[in-house]
């Protein structure tokens, strides 16, 4: 699999997401306006890229391009 960074720029770039935007404390609802189905989409493209399952509730772990590559590792088991 390749890196988290990379598989996370190919995933923010689905969702228009620019590599010039992309900062590890820049946030999906007040950096990029994310709404619901912009959040769906997202946890979408993290099950399906890293295989992972997300609830609902996880959702606020996702609040940050940080945060959700923490996220990540910890479902991943890599800390």
């Amino acid at each position: 699999m390749d890196n988290i960074e990379e598989v996370f720029s190919q995933i923010l770039s689905h969702l228009s997401i620019s590599k010039e935007q992309i900062r590890m404390n820049a946030s999906f609802a007040h950096d990029f306006d994310f709404e619901k189905s912009q959040f769906d989409c997202l946890a979408f493209y993290i099950e399906t890229y890293f295989k992972i399952k997300i609830k609902k509730e996880e959702y606020t772990e996702l609040h940050t391009i940080g945060s959700a590559m923490d996220f990540v590792k910890r479902k991943l088991d890599l800390y």
